[in-house]
C-alpha cells in the first residue's frame, strides 16, 4: 500500500502536468478529480501488483489525462505533452530515460490492449467527472482485469 505523502506526491504531479491558461475555470475541477481518482485507485492496489501492471497503469492514466485536457481544452498535442510531465512526475525518472520509456509506452498505447486501456481511463474520467467516483476508483481494476 502507499504512504499518504506518496498519495500527495502523485496528486501534485498530476495537479503540476496538466497546466493550462489560467482562464479555464474548470481546470482546477477537473484536475482535482483526476489527481484524487489516481491516488484512490492506487491506494487500494498492493504495491507489488503496482509494479507488475506499471506500464498498463500509466497508459489508462494516459487516457484519464487526455480526457481531462479535453475537457479543459488542450489541443491532442498539448494533453500529450501534459501526459508526458505527468509520466517524468510520477516515475520520478530523469528526462532522457523517461523519454524512451514514453516513446515504448507510446507504441503500447497504440496496440489493441492499449487502446483499450486509454479509452478506459477515458471513460473512469468522464465517471469522475459526472461525480460517479466509486466507478471511476473500480475502473482502474477492472481495466486490469482484477
Amino acid at each position: 500500500m502507499f504512504e499518504k505523502s506518496e498519495l500527495s506526491d502523485l496528486a501534485g504531479a498530476l495537479l503540476r502536468g496538466l497546466q493550462v491558461p489560467k482562464k479555464n475555470k474548470n481546470y482546477a475541477r477537473i484536475a482535482e478529480y483526476s489527481a484524487t481518482i489516481f491516488g484512490l485507485s492506487i491506494h487500494s492496489m498492493p504495491q507489488e501488483r503496482f509494479h507488475e501492471n506499471a506500464d498498463k497503469i500509466m497508459i489508462f492514466f494516459r487516457g484519464f489525462v487526455n480526457f481531462c485536457g479535453s475537457a479543459v481544452g488542450l489541443s491532442d498535442d498539448e494533453s500529450i505533452e501534459a501526459f508526458e510531465v505527468f509520466f517524468v512526475e510520477i516515475t520520478g525518472l530523469p528526462r532522457g530515460d523517461a523519454a524512451m520509456t514514453f516513446s515504448v509506452m507510446d507504441r503500447m498505447a497504440k496496440t489493441q490492449e492499449g487502446i483499450a486501456l486509454v479509452k478506459a481511463g477515458e471513460r473512469a474520467a468522464f465517471q469522475c467527472q459526472e461525480g460517479r467516483t466509486s466507478k471511476a476508483i473500480a475502473a482502474l481494476g477492472k481495466a486490469l482485469g482484477h
